[in-house]
């Protein structure tokens, strides 16, 4: 919450202060303990010890101070700040200075009030940080406290622009007959300099005519004329040649009446699309394809014979080993073309270049190269989905992964009988990109595969195993997890692995999941005691995935238990049914 001051009164003097009944020790301590914590914050990530240990001793220091005050109220200077007339902070360095950090974006007095140290007390540590970096071009802290909207944290301010600022007072001045006289005499002065001026310039006029001003070899052609000339040679210097000689082999494609001469220019062309390529004509060679493309969809254009020789180029420009070699020429600076130029070339590409882009796309490091490569992939797989398909079969687990996920991502169905076969794959890597394109695709032929793969040897591939049988509901699977839940393994498993099968329990069992669960969270054993801690929490998220009054019931009954992390569980699952 902020307040503007008015910049003619200090902040200090608004205040009504009785300096005898503060606590100036312990603001002062508190404020040292602040710059303590501030600076532990900045140094440290929110898990250390170190920064932990300094905030919560800055939070008792508040806790200690609400027991004198009912609020804190401190102004400030440059580099000191006060708690009524009393000093209660300093600093020497502005560097590191709070006083200075609030000042110099205008903020004169403060206030903390109660609740602090408890709800915001990370978030006020976090604008501070935040001011620290800020640069001079870009926000304020009052900016930065303005978006946070803390409630426990109040302030006061003045505008930078208007303080110690005296506007003028209305006095005198130029009055209006005055400013009148003044532009009058020197509209004068300059009518009396143009007249000089006309004078002497008919003072130089010649007065006879000579024969050398009607030269005709002067007047052949004027400035104008001599600039298009000019401009239109340069134009011609710069044709390029090798897109008439193009257009003119196309011009002559374009005779479906002559079969030959048809077949002669698929000849050259043939010959000429390597060479491009070779000499770093990338865009002569985008050209041909694109007219290829173009002649191959009007009807009657070509004949059998001629449509399988278009075919050919495009398949032999679209061989492995055509676009390996474009990608070291690309590495190697031989083909220099810009990313938009790139992808007009690669999406006229066949099925037969999807493997080498794929690979490519997958280890590039350059960002935008990439972004070309994936949306190239993404063009060739939609038209080329059998090739795509085929690569699921790859014995390479860097293609065999790539080529999953982004038959997950296109949702390619016939693909699901090839993502069931690499859930047993030798590589993880490729298991994992096979879980994640069955959830994309939803497939219950790869969701009765899951199931097995619930007993992988990799953690990570038995968690995302479980995740995914819990996002696709696939209630046989239900079975499966009361075995693994009722087994010994799941309880020597971290709490990642016990969280995912029991969430996935409740969302494949439903209704029927209840009374296991129930069993596991709320029963005591024969001799009183309860499952362990993790267990039981995760009993608890695997209820809050079942929708139901019993499963509800079973919750409540929990919400008071002893334990901590059970009792958090518990909550949070009851958020997670409402």
């Amino acid at each position: 919450m902020s307040e503007p001051l008015d910049p003619a009164t200090p902040p200090d003097e608004t205040l009504d202060w009785d300096e005898d009944q503060l606590p100036v020790e312990a603001v002062r301590s508190l404020f040292v303990t602040l710059g303590k914590a501030f600076r532990a914050f900045q140094l440290y990530d929110e898990n250390n010890p170190v920064r932990q240990r300094f905030v919560e001793t800055l939070k008792n220091e508040f806790v200690a101070l609400w027991q004198d005050m009912d609020k804190l109220v401190v102004s400030m200077d440059e580099d000191h700040i006060y708690l009524g007339g009393a000093e209660v902070y300093r600093s020497e360095s502005r560097n590191d200075s709070l006083a200075f950090l609030f000042f110099k974006d205008g903020v004169r007095e403060v206030t903390f009030l109660p609740g602090l140290e408890e709800n915001e007390l990370d978030q006020f540590l976090g604008v501070l940080q935040k001011a620290r970096k800020l640069v001079p071009e870009g926000d304020d802290l009052l900016t930065v406290l303005w978006e946070e909207e803390l409630v426990h944290f109040q302030y006061q301010y003045v505008d930078l622009l208007a303080e110690g600022v005296a506007l003028p007072e209305a006095g005198g001045g130029n009055s209006g007959e005055e400013l009148q006289a003044a532009l009058k005499a020197e509209d004068e002065e300059i009518a009396a300099a143009e007249e000089q001026g006309a004078a002497g310039a008919a003072a130089d006029t010649p007065q006879t005519v000579k024969q050398d001003d009607f030269n005709p070899t002067l007047y052949v052609l004027d400035p104008r004329d001599m600039e298009t000339l000019r401009a239109e040679l340069h134009k011609e210097m710069k044709r390029d040649i090798r897109t008439d000689v193009l257009k003119a082999l196309f011009d002559r494609l374009e005779e479906p009446t002559d079969r030959e001469r048809q077949s002669e220019v698929l000849g050259i062309l043939d010959t000429l699309l390597p060479n491009f390529l070779s000499r770093g004509g990338l865009i002569a060679a985008t050209n041909v394809l694109r007219e290829l493309r173009r002649l191959e969809q009007i009807q009657g254009m070509f004949d059998e014979e001629g449509l399988a020789k278009s075919r050919d180029i495009l398949e032999a420009i679209s061989a492995p080993e055509a676009i390996e070699e474009l990608i070291r020429a690309l590495y190697d600076g031989t083909i220099k073309v810009s990313s938009a130029q790139l992808g007009g070339f690669l999406q006229f590409l066949l099925g037969g270049a999807l493997a080498p882009l794929l690979r490519e796309s997958e280890t590039v490091e350059h960002r935008e190269l990439q972004g070309v490569l994936r949306k190239a992939v993404q063009g060739i797989a939609d038209r080329n989905r059998e090739a795509l398909v085929r690569l699921l079969g790859e014995d390479d687990p860097l293609l065999a992964s790539a080529a999953a996920r982004l038959a997950g991502e296109m949702q390619i169905t016939q693909a699901a009988p090839a993502l069931a076969k690499l859930l047993v794959h030798a590589d993880p890597r490729v298991r994992l990109a096979a879980i994640d394109a069955a959830i994309a695709l939803k497939a219950s032929t790869v969701a009765g595969a899951l199931e097995k793969t619930l007993e992988d040897t990799e953690r990570e591939v038995r968690i995302a195993a479980a995740r995914a049988l819990g996002e696709l509901r696939y209630l046989p699977a239900a079975r499966t997890l009361s075995g693994i839940i009722r087994g010994k393994r799941i309880r020597t498993a971290d709490v990642t692995e016990k969280l995912a099968v029991f969430e996935a329990y409740g969302q494949t069992a439903q209704g029927d999941g209840v009374g296991l669960l129930d069993q596991l969270l709320n029963k005591k054993g024969l001799l009183g005691n309860k499952e362990s801690s993790e267990i039981r929490a995760a009993a608890a998220l695997g209820l809050g995935r079942i929708a139901g009054p019993e499963a509800r019931a079973s919750l409540e009954r929990a919400t008071q238990d002893e334990d901590p992390v059970v009792r958090s569980n518990v909550n949070r699952a009851l958020r997670q049914e409402d």
